[in-house]
């Protein structure tokens, strides 16, 4: 590796570095808000690169012109606390938002984007907390985890997005699902089997060494099964327009960076997305997840949260 891609593989860990990238993104963030965009219903689909989904474009009938925009952060944390603030408040109060990952909802209850203490000298954010939207239904905050000890499932976020969008009298809604954000679970669901190390650490497996290829055809297995369960959702909400896009994409070694490291401004992070379709409620489908009466307890956020990679 060369000491340029070595340093940049260590951005993300180096508080001064950290402090500098987020101290300019919270005062002059690149990239487009969502909320200069029109749309009915936003799908996000968290970690999804543009060349991968515009990969898949036939395979699916609603996935044809995938058009793109540059994102406002390149982790979740940084385009959480980009996009949603105080400049788009009206336009927030009436957005309904059904949200499977927990770090959003950590990002809006803590005004900012979880940075260091160090950067958290520098930055300014003007992030709303989650009481600013019509509806915010946190997801990760009480549905059943996988058995390998992660989040929900893209059903289970779909059936809470369809429910709320009969029920829920909101100008527009959000749906952010997980997949194909690591680990590549749907391959070992589906055969009851354990995850294989290119599947739980596909990052550290490729670090070592590993066969890119086959962590690529997963991450597209995983992209899949998020578009199967979306195609459901656009069968049963109403949005005049609906898009599909991405928080932020992933990288698997170009330049030596992989995952998607916070406050960097590489293409292939901030480039995103942005595929225009409309969805119709055909009755066809019946949400069969109730939310439960409880909370998850910190702890298990916590265990959720290093399971994604986040530690």
């Amino acid at each position: 590796m060369s000491l340029i891609a070595s340093l940049q593989d260590r951005l993300p860990v180096v508080p001064a570095v950290e402090a500098l990238l987020l101290g300019a993104s919270s005062r002059r963030p690149l990239g487009t808000n969502v909320f200069d965009r029109e749309w009915d219903l936003l799908i996000v689909l968290d970690t999804c690169r543009y060349d991968a989904l515009r990969s898949l474009a036939g395979e699916y009938a609603f996935v044809d012109d995938v058009g793109s925009l540059y994102s406002l952060g390149s982790s979740t944390r940084e385009w959480a606390a980009n996009t949603f603030t105080e400049g788009y408040r009206e336009r927030i109060a009436e957005t309904a938002f059904v949200c499977s990952n927990a770090q959003v909802a950590r990002t809006l209850e803590a005004g900012n984007a979880m940075e260091s203490p160090l950067a958290q000298r520098v930055t300014s954010w003007d992030t709303v907390d989650p009481d600013a939207f019509h509806t915010f239904d946190s997801v990760s905050d009480y549905a059943p985890m996988d058995p390998f000890g992660g989040t929900c499932i893209p059903e289970i976020a779909t059936d809470r997005a369809i429910r709320a969008g009969r029920e829920v009298d909101a100008e527009r809604m959000i749906v952010h699902y997980l997949p194909p954000h690591s680990p590549f679970r749907v391959d070992a669901l589906r055969e009851n089997r354990p995850l294989e190390r290119y599947e739980y650490r596909p990052f550290d497996y490729l670090r070592d060494g590993g066969d890119r290829e086959k962590v690529w055809a997963q991450y597209l297995d995983e992209l899949r099964w998020v578009l199967d369960s979306v195609g459901v959702l656009l069968e049963n909400v109403d949005a005049e327009t609906a898009v599909v896009t991405a928080d932020h994409g992933e990288l698997f070694g170009h330049l030596g960076l992989y995952s998607h490291p916070t406050g960097v401004p590489h293409p292939g992070l901030r480039r995103v997305p942005w595929l225009e379709t409309s969805a119709t409620d055909t009755g066809s489908y019946e949400p069969r997840y109730e939310e439960p009466d409880r909370q998850r307890a910190p702890k298990e956020t916590a265990k959720q949260l290093e399971y994604l990679g986040y530690r």
